[in-house]
């Protein structure tokens, strides 16, 4: 069956009115409904189109869009955690050393527990207490 581009704009507008609000996954979206209703050659448009609808379920092109939003900002938080882990190890690795060489009066000590504490206050602490306030969100 090949599909004309009323039918397309059809698919396209329909996707729109269901909810999905992401361009990328409604073009996504458009094409594996045409791909579908292509496959289908002894139906007609209307009954292949219920067809490709019907087997995303029940909310499926909502619940499709919720689940890559949460597959995107898993990502995202993996990034950050591990962001978050790195600047608390450099923080905390450059602050003992500084205090360590503060108590055998070594050279460079101010300087490192300066970074240390920089990097303690300015980049962990945002990042841990963004990810706490997050995960009690969710």
């Amino acid at each position: 069956m090949e599909l004309t581009e009323n039918q397309i704009g059809q698919i396209h507008g329909d996707i729109r009115e269901s909810g999905v609000t992401m361009d990328e996954l409604a073009d996504s979206l458009v094409d594996h409904i045409c791909c579908a209703i292509e496959e289908e050659n002894e139906m007609c448009f209307e009954e292949a189109y219920s067809k490709a609808l019907l087997a995303f379920g029940h909310d499926g092109l909502q619940r499709t869009q919720k689940e890559t939003m949460l597959f995107i900002n898993h990502k995202k938080e993996i990034i950050m955690k591990k962001i978050t882990f790195i600047l608390g190890y450099i923080a905390v690795t450059l602050s003992t050393t500084a205090v360590l060489f503060k108590i055998m009066h070594w050279p460079g000590a101010s300087i490192m527990l300066v970074l240390g504490i920089a990097i303690l206050n300015f980049g962990f602490l945002p990042l841990y207490f963004y990810g706490r306030y997050k995960q009690a969100i969710s």
